[in-house]
């Protein structure tokens, strides 16, 4: 009986959210515990890139994003403007460290593509973590630019829309830079 106890406690500190694919696939619930325990060592052992200054609101700065150590690509700028802004995390675990970085030196807003929808003509950018066939070529194929976490190379039936004008992937937060004027 005490091994019930210690389920029914756990199952009572989890919530659930619904997630909503962005490409029409339908829903899915998924158990998130209430809360995250962080220990300040943890986040002194992993420093990342210096904090920044956010633009003022309706301002919008330039960034280099660079393909990672093992990502493709070559690299390019973005700027964001009024009516696309966003900076679309669709990675499933919430705003990802990549797309945040890009909207803080940028002015952008995050954007979590998994929670809600927005039009492709809205995206100034698109942050992924797709290593297969279907995100991968989504967002370039719609003429988003489009940033893959993953170490990922043009692939599958969508591959024909990835350049290395519209695609970077293995992208880290220390790969997104601001341009300086």
């Amino acid at each position: 009986m005490a091994l019930f106890d210690r389920f029914k406690k756990k199952a009572e500190e989890v919530t659930d959210e619904v997630i909503t694919d962005p490409g029409g696939g339908g829903t899915a619930t998924h158990s998130q515990p209430d809360a995250v325990e962080t220990t300040p060592a943890a986040e002194e052992a992993a420093p990342g890139p210096a904090p920044v200054d956010t633009p003022p609101t309706g301002e919008f700065r330039t960034v280099r994003v660079k393909p990672g150590g093992r990502g493709w690509g070559t690299g390019w700028t973005v700027t964001p403007e009024p009516g696309k802004d966003l900076i679309y995390s669709v990675t499933g675990g919430g705003i990802h460290p990549v797309a945040q970085r890009i909207a803080d030196l940028t002015g952008g807003r995050a954007f979590d593509g998994f929670k809600s929808k927005a039009g492709f003509d809205e995206i100034a950018v698109a942050v992924i973590d797709c290593g297969g066939t279907a995100r991968i070529g989504v967002y370039p194929m719609k003429g988003v630019l489009t940033v893959d976490v993953h170490g990922a190379s043009p692939s599958g039936p969508l591959m024909r829309f990835i350049t290395e004008e519209n695609f970077v992937s293995g992208v880290t937060p220390d790969d997104v830079e601001l341009v300086e004027d």
